[in-house]
């Protein structure tokens, strides 16, 4: 247990104690929201990577056997992928009685 001078200080030090946990915290979350968006970002650029490989490897093998892709299978070509990442900023929760 605690002296009482010990709890005094405790008491007197809380909104220092409590910043510095506060600031620990948001640098904790910032480093695992830069972690997840860097984690989405190379999952999309590797399911890009392998959309090109396969429509490359389509287009050489339609080709191989003498047929011409059709110009909707060339517009796929260029298709791109949009990531939308919403991130939750703050949160209030109030319990009315």
């Amino acid at each position: 247990m605690l002296s009482k001078e010990q709890q005094r200080l405790i008491r007197k030090n809380l909104r220092d104690y409590s910043r510095q946990f506060d600031e620990e915290d948001a640098a904790d979350e910032t480093t695992v929201s830069a972690e997840l968006i860097a984690l989405r970002k190379r999952l999309v650029d590797e399911w890009n990577t392998w959309r090109v490989r396969c429509r490359r490897e389509l287009a050489e093998e339609m080709q191989r056997r003498g047929k011409r892709m059709d110009k909707q299978e060339r517009s796929q070509e260029t298709e791109e992928i949009e990531v939308w990442i919403d991130e939750l900023i703050d949160q209030v929760e109030e319990v009315i009685e």
